[in-house]
């Protein structure tokens, strides 16, 4: 099984009995007991995944939320969710790289 296809199937599992990740009004995302503390830009950017959690979310959408005036690209992006990644795997979160198409938030069981 490819990690693509391991993720579609993932996909068509229903997300109603996973919890879903918090960010309260001081910027902190919490999810399974555990916190971490956002920047501006990573709380804007961890709001629209998580508005989405489990379907794909272009780089044009999670830009407009990051940086509603414009601004950055994708390599400013990629960026973000390269630092954010190692601190949403102590959560129990997990963003995936859609080749071409965009990012994908998941909280795997477990």
């Amino acid at each position: 099984m490819t990690p693509t296809s391991a993720i579609e199937e993932r996909l068509t599992q229903p997300f109603l009995d996973q919890p879903r990740p918090l960010i309260d009004e001081f910027g902190v995302l919490r999810h399974r007991g555990a916190w971490l503390s956002l920047t501006p830009v990573q709380e804007s950017i961890m709001r629209c995944l998580i508005d989405h959690l489990g379907h794909a979310v272009s780089p044009k959408e999670i830009a407009a939320a990051a940086w509603p005036a414009g601004g950055p690209d994708l390599h400013a992006i990629n960026v973000h969710l390269h630092r954010l990644r190692p601190r949403l795997k102590d959560l129990g979160l997990v963003v995936h790289t859609l080749r071409g198409r965009g990012f994908l938030l998941e909280s795997p069981s477990g």
